[in-house]
């Protein structure tokens, strides 16, 4: 059934009771934080599943809100059970690695995976080769600067120092922090060696290899190490807006272009007079563009290229996001920064929500994502409310100091949440993210 969207000059939100978000209301908020209504984009689903707000339909651009929409578009192609899959192929003592564009090649996996090549037996290799789909980073779990690309060279460089454990230095207090802070189950279920002692190999050379030289050797044992389901990942990601999983991802599912042609047919489905309805495009631009999937911009001859797209759009998608969640028996809290919950101040999982709506009110009532670069501050996701489950997005489209809109938005969630009887908890356990599912087998 085709969704249908309502604005009016006069109201930004419902026109009959509750009455949230008379446009005075909406205008009063952004007064408060000297903002002019014009240069920014608020709106929400309805009781009725219909999108109200202001501006809905002029172009914003997205900052890490961007993350939403490829959370999205991995969850529709690769599914939330999806696991990323490294084969590694042994023969005499060469090592060959056999990369899926796994984004968290990171200092803990690489911890995990050293144990495990110990556990098999193997302490020593002439060489360890891997193809152009191992992407070595080992601050991948903390990433949230520029987009950054790994070269083959920092691969090789890191694979050397992480499993060659004569030279060790520095390394060895890493792990011995590794251990300290890994729960003991973890260590336990994941085989993970305690001890520096017990860690033994050599490595006499890593490089890179365009095709496995091992492919086809009936002699050369396989060994697959499982990543936690995309679920797992995207949920670290999301909660620490960590760009280089985001853009990683990004690329796994096939970048820009692919992006275009998968969301196309959803958009017309959508909003099919979209194109009459928008403000502040030009003739033959999208109504939604993703370069990069953190947020982060690219450039192109020298010319910055922001993700945009409509509020609208955006509230489309976490809603349709949610509908794919549950279809999986799943939840849109799995995926999404939980307020109240997820507020780790340090780790992987360090959250941008983690001082946001803390009050008893708002615990577990609230699931969203930030978006903050030098001229966007935004937020978007879902509430849950006495009177059922809305979405929204907020705008703010502005230079210099992002405070007052983070303020100004605050006060937008407090209000939708009011406003349709006060937040109802969602049920959520948080769990302790690894990068690792099982032991390599």
């Amino acid at each position: 059934m085709l969704r249908k969207f309502i604005a009016t000059s006069v109201l930004l939100g419902l026109a009959t009771t509750p009455s949230v978000f008379a446009k005075s209301g909406w205008e009063l908020i952004l007064d408060n934080y000297n903002m002019s209504p014009e240069h920014h984009a608020f709106c929400f689903t309805d009781s009725k599943g219909k999108v109200r707000g202001s501006n809905p339909h002029m172009k914003v651009r997205l900052a890490s809100v961007s993350k939403l929409v490829t959370t999205y578009w991995a969850i529709n192609k690769l599914t939330p059970e999806y696991h990323f899959k490294s084969q590694f192929y042994l023969k005499d003592k060469h090592l060959h690695i056999v990369g899926d564009k796994d984004p968290i090649f990171s200092k803990r996996k690489l911890f995990f995976i050293l144990s495990q090549l110990n556990n098999m037996g193997i302490t020593e290799l002439d060489k360890i080769t891997f193809d152009s789909n191992l992407r070595v980073f080992t601050n991948a779990e903390g990433y949230v600067g520029d987009i950054f690309k790994v070269k083959k060279s920092r691969t090789a460089a890191n694979l050397k120092d992480f499993f060659h454990t004569p030279a060790w230095n520095k390394l060895k207090v890493a792990y011995k922090s590794f251990v300290k802070e890994t729960p003991s189950e973890v260590l336990t279920t994941l085989e993970i060696r305690e001890s520096i002692d017990d860690l033994n190999l050599s490595v006499k050379e890593v490089s890179f290899l365009k095709e496995n030289p091992l492919a086809n050797d009936p002699e050369a044992k396989v060994s697959l190490h499982l990543s936690p389901e995309l679920v797992k990942y995207l949920k670290a990601m999301n909660i620490k807006s960590n760009n280089f999983i985001a853009d990683q991802v990004f690329d796994k599912l096939g970048g820009e272009v692919e992006f275009d042609k998968f969301i196309a047919e959803k958009v017309e489905s959508w909003y099919p007079n979209l194109d009459v309805d928008r403000k502040k495009f030009s003739e033959n631009e999208s109504s939604i563009k993703i370069y990069s999937g953190s947020g982060l911009p690219t450039y192109k001859n020298s010319k910055r290229q922001d993700n945009y797209a409509t509020c609208s759009l955006i509230v489309r998608i976490v809603e349709d996001l949610n509908d794919t969640m549950i279809e999986y028996q799943k939840s849109l809290q799995q995926i999404v920064a939980v307020a109240g919950s997820d507020i780790d101040s340090s780790g992987a999982t360090k959250s941008t929500i983690r001082k946001r709506f803390l009050s008893p009110k708002l615990k577990n009532a609230v699931m969203a994502k930030t978006g903050t670069l030098f001229h966007t501050s935004a937020l978007a996701g879902k509430v849950s409310t006495k009177q059922g489950e809305h979405y929204f997005g907020v705008f703010h489209q502005l230079r210099g100091w992002k405070g007052h809109a983070k303020a100004a938005q605050n006060e937008i969630v407090n209000k939708l949440v009011a406003d349709y009887g006060g937040g109802e908890k969602v049920e959520y356990n948080k769990e302790y993210f690894f990068p690792a599912f099982e032991v390599m087998r």
